[in-house]
């Protein structure tokens, strides 16, 4: 019932409605006393008037009261918390003294309410802080474990890639390189040493290295993406195309950052589009700016749709239950392709294409490519 020890808030306004009792009810002494626990019938003073007096005695007064002592319950509902002794010795309760008293005991059942719910939040927020920290070893732990298997993996990739020099093999090792370089960034950003920059508002970080802007040849990380995802798209029956400009177009944006465009777009076509269908990627330069696209032949997204794609954790309506996914992909491809300076489009249906702009350099701005 009760849960000591109290707030200093909650003692301090209990103290100062013993005080209004004292001082306009001319009561010479007066304690507040709360019950130590719902099993146990036991009493524990919380505060008293004057503060410089002793706690009324803690038995007597439950079954020997007298004319000039008033003993008031503090209940709420049906339950007894606590008592309110006032003693005013040669001088009996009028009605109307009776009356504030008894909204005064009201008042201090209310402040035990609210009492109670801040030690149910302090209760939650220490043990979300413990859930918390045992999260964050859980993660330094798995990030620890990680670590060897991945450098591993590269180890063996980087062997392989120089042994089958010259060999279209070698091009699947790049994009395998590509791959564990990509996870190796997101298991760095997973640190909980490391500064997360956030969404707008605070929210869940991206999971990526401050965003710098400077010429990135496109073609250099559109490559080993679309390589990997060729694999992707063999097994799931699909076919993939991709024919990259000679020159590169040349974008103003961050690498890193791009990758995880380009790879979220991807991973939404593979996974969207059925067995037997097609997918194109491709990137050319513009008067506007860069140009990089990645479409499908899918189901597409209706109309009513097309906004709500870009929202965290919104999942289409047609392929929510058949499809698994988290609904993050598009609504971290937006703030990063806008972090970037550029923006992203979507034309559906028939099927869906995904265009991306990027701000351009003069050199990105006059190489050429075909859509």
């Amino acid at each position: 019932m009760t849960s000591p020890p109290w707030s200093p808030e909650f003692v301090t306004l209990c103290q100062a409605q013993l005080e209004l009792l004292g001082q306009l009810l001319q009561v010479s002494h007066c304690t507040m006393y709360l019950r130590e626990s719902a099993e146990r019938w036991s009493f524990t003073p919380v505060a008293t008037y004057p503060q410089n007096q002793a706690a009324l005695p803690g038995s007597p007064w439950l079954t020997n009261a007298k004319p000039d002592q008033l003993v008031l319950p503090l209940v709420q509902g049906e339950v007894l918390l606590g008592l309110l002794v006032l003693l005013r010795p040669g001088m009996l309760w009028s009605g109307w003294e009776q009356e504030q008293l008894h909204r005064a005991a009201q008042t201090l059942v209310l402040a035990w309410e609210l009492e109670q719910q801040r030690q149910n939040w302090q209760t939650q927020a220490q043990n979300l802080t413990l859930g918390q920290a045992q999260h964050r070893e859980l993660l330094a732990t798995i990030l620890h474990q990680l670590r060897s298997p991945l450098s591993a993996l590269k180890t063996f990739a980087k062997l392989l890639y120089k042994r089958l020099a010259g060999t279209p093999n070698q091009e699947v090792l790049a994009g395998m390189l590509a791959q564990t370089e990509r996870i190796a960034e997101l298991l760095h950003r997973l640190e909980p040493s490391t500064p997360q920059p956030l969404l707008p508002g605070g929210t869940v970080p991206l999971l990526l290295p401050g965003l710098t802007q400077e010429p990135v040849a496109v073609v250099e990380v559109l490559t080993p993406l679309v390589m990997a995802a060729q694999l992707t798209a063999q097994e799931r029956g699909l076919t993939l195309s991709y024919d990259p400009p000679v020159p590169s177009p040349i974008a103003q944006a961050d690498a890193k950052a791009l990758r995880e465009v380009v790879s979220n777009l991807l991973d939404n076509s593979l996974k969207y589009t059925p067995k037997g269908g097609h997918i194109e990627v491709g990137t050319r330069a513009t008067a506007d700016g860069v140009l990089i696209w990645v479409q499908d032949n899918g189901p597409g997204i209706p109309p009513a749709e097309q906004e709500q794609v870009f929202l965290r954790h919104y999942r289409g309506a047609q392929t929510a239950a058949t499809t698994p996914g988290d609904g993050l992909g598009l609504a971290v491809v937006k703030e990063l392709v806008h972090q970037m300076g550029g923006r992203i489009t979507l034309i559906s249906p028939p099927g869906t294409r995904m265009e991306v702009w990027l701000p351009g350099t003069e050199k990105g701005q006059t190489s050429g490519g075909q859509s």
